[in-house]
């Protein structure tokens, strides 16, 4: 799997990795969703394009995930794929699908900052990243 919870006091902290940049949103963001429910398999996905700009990587992807806890939140809508191309180091563009929450397991209220960095490892990249409960 690639990622796991870690140990937090309080909120949620994963750890998640990836061979690269576009990998790392996508597995990022099927790793919230796990967190946030179970889709409803049975009903139509939904496909939502998105483009974000950010100051570097590690507010693109705080942004991205922030996305999809809005659809989450307000519409009910799981992330259940993304796709992802980059722009430059600090842009992205792409698409979630999303289905409907089917069973929710925890409300998350936002990606954090807090000690949010993403970083190269032998495979790869590895980001440990902390979400408001």
């Amino acid at each position: 799997m690639p990622w796991r919870e870690l140990p937090h006091t309080a909120d949620l902290r994963l750890e998640i990795t990836a061979a690269d940049w576009p990998q790392l949103l996508r597995e990022a963001t099927l790793a919230l969703a796990a967190q946030l429910g179970e889709p409803d398999r049975a009903a139509p996905p939904v496909a939502r394009p998105l483009r974000i700009e950010a100051l570097d990587r590690e507010e693109l992807l705080v942004r991205w995930l922030n996305e999809a806890l809005v659809w989450c939140e307000l519409e009910g809508l799981l992330p259940v794929d993304a796709t992802v191309t980059p722009i430059g180091d600090a842009g992205a563009v792409g698409v979630m699908t999303l289905q409907p929450v089917r069973k929710r397991h925890v409300t998350i209220k936002a990606t954090t900052y807090h000690g949010l960095a993403i970083e190269p490892t032998a495979d790869g990249l590895v980001v440990r990243i902390l979400f408001d409960t």
